[in-house]
């Protein structure tokens, strides 16, 4: 495969590569010599007196609706063949874009559960003769059934790949594997076996259902192996490849008549030379992409594959990399966390200026709901109503006017508000008291306005730190417990906030009088 970048423009591309890997070269090897034969049937049949480059004056021998009948024909002809050699060339793109994207599959789905079998290995000082052994041994399974997985995709099974030595496997095995129909699958087997096997004699020392993960991911390897040896063993229909090469030759022999019979000479030699050059281009191209696994020069690169792979496995061979990096953590230095840039050579750290992206508070209070009757509430909401269209209490005008209130007035506003919730807690307890013995609400429900009003102003008087969502219990039975969760976003955290923190009274959770009405 050939290695190249486009760039900005992408101009080098056309004349870079021109011979190795060109589709140029083969398509001028057709598109030439139609072009000279084109000429030569122009010259032959041409109108004496005729002009080169005057479509309008007399061009042939023939009737002017001969030539008009030729163009309608180069023109459908030319057409049809563009579509089918698109239509092939598209599919010859599919294959050998799946071919590439399989074996990157197989490759890493290979390697996580080679890198899993070697992280699951003992670390008891008395195994590790054993666990070394099983390693090395893993290693060189791992790179013959890569080596193995691309021969069976590729056009010669018997094509020459790399891989790690396999020195101190013993012979009679190499020999049964070489008289295998299918080597994938055995050496497959020998590893699987192998974990099994080393999982009961203590190197693997791992549960079954963490073990069973590298089972998984072999299966899932050799499935995309067999996805890849489906580009491989299937190739474009015949049918369509013989009628698509029988129409491809027909309309070679056809274009140099058609051209001269329906343009003058220049122009029918232009129009021939380009009409066969795309046309060959594209199927040279279908013909290069369709078996992606050879060893042509637009093939995928396997043998950098195989290099790479095992490359990748001798890593893991080392010591280091079986051993995590020990790390000396300083929490003066590491707390303050900083972002470095990394070029995969060196590490520096940026100097950015921070930026202030705001924070959120997020208060939660629980909020006891004393039990009470739906009658009573209702009936007390509802007189509330109809006072608050009849004239503003005392108590509401009051609210209203602390919220006009200089800032200086802040810490006397605050103690008074201190107070009156003291207040009204102890009057809540006697009137939640009266109402378990049986006693009459009417003598507390003036007080109990009087409170609604009071926490409305309140909340009025702190609606522009935080907005307060409270459920409504209105039609629904009175739970233990509720939450009130209160949140100000960008907004900073004041000292006034803790106060709302406590667990308000029942008349504070009790719905503002707007929301009655």
């Amino acid at each position: 495969m050939i290695d190249y970048r486009a760039g900005n423009w992408g101009f080098h591309v056309a004349w870079t590569h021109c011979i190795s890997g060109s589709l140029v070269p083969k398509a001028l090897t057709m598109a030439v010599p139609n072009a000279m034969l084109t000429f030569l049937i122009s010259t032959m049949i041409q109108h004496p007196g005729a002009d080169d480059l005057e479509p309008r004056s007399a061009i042939t021998i023939f009737h002017k609706d001969t030539a008009t009948a030729a163009n309608m024909v180069m023109a459908a002809f030319t057409a049809v063949m563009l579509f089918i050699l698109q239509r092939r060339s598209s599919i010859a793109y599919d294959r050998w874009w799946e071919g590439g994207t399989l074996l990157q599959k197989t490759r890493g789905e290979w390697f996580n559960a080679y890198s899993s079998i070697m992280a699951f290995t003992s670390t008891k000082p008395e195994l590790q003769p054993q666990v070394e052994a099983y390693q090395h041994l893993l290693a060189r399974l791992m790179s013959l059934l890569m080596c193995c997985g691309l021969q069976q995709v590729s056009p010669n099974r018997d094509r020459i790949f790399e891989i790690v030595d396999l020195q101190g496997i013993e012979p009679e095995s190499m020999d049964f594997l070489n008289s295998a129909p299918d080597k994938v699958e055995i050496i497959l087997q020998w590893i699987q076996r192998s974990m099994v096997l080393h999982a009961q004699s203590g190197v693997l020392p791992v549960a079954p259902p963490i073990l069973s993960r590298a089972f998984q991911e072999f299966s899932r390897g050799i499935v995309n192996l067999q996805n890849a040896r489906k580009i491989a063993d299937f190739p474009y229909p015949y049918p369509l490849a013989q009628i698509s090469m029988i129409l491809q030759m027909l309309h070679w022999s056809v274009m140099p008549i058609t051209a001269a019979l329906a343009v003058p000479r220049v122009f029918a030699v232009l129009l021939s030379f380009s009409s066969i050059f795309v046309l060959w281009c594209i199927h040279f191209n279908a013909i290069e992409l369709e078996f992606p696994f050879g060893s042509r020069t637009n093939d995928l690169p396997m043998m950098e594959m195989q290099h790479d792979w095992n490359e990748s496995v001798i890593t893991l061979l080392n010591r280091r990399a079986t051993r995590p990096p020990h790390f000396d953590y300083d929490p003066d230095a590491h707390d303050h966390l900083v972002m470095a840039m990394s070029d995969a050579s060196t590490v520096c750290t940026p100097k950015l200026p921070k930026r202030e992206k705001g924070h959120a508070n997020i208060r939660i209070s629980i909020m006891t709901n004393a039990p009470r009757r739906q009658s009573a509430l209702h009936h007390a909401l509802n007189q509330q109503g109809q006072q608050q269209h009849q004239s503003p209490s005392s108590e509401a005008v009051a609210g209203e006017s602390e919220l006009k209130q200089p800032p200086a007035a802040d810490a006397e506003s605050s103690a008074a508000k201190a107070a009156s919730k003291d207040d009204q807690r102890t009057q809540d307890d006697h009137l939640a008291q009266s109402e378990t013995q049986g006693a009459p609400a009417s003598s507390e429900r003036p007080r109990r306005q009087d409170l609604t009003e009071r926490s409305s102003a309140e909340a009025v008087a702190h609606s522009d730190r935080t907005q307060l969502f409270e459920t409504d219990d209105i039609g629904r039975e009175a739970k233990p417990a509720d939450i009130l969760v209160s949140m100000s976003i960008g907004m900073p955290y004041d000292g006034q906030c803790a106060t709302q923190g406590r667990a308000p009274s029942s008349a504070a959770r009790r719905p503002s009088k707007q929301h009655a009405a």
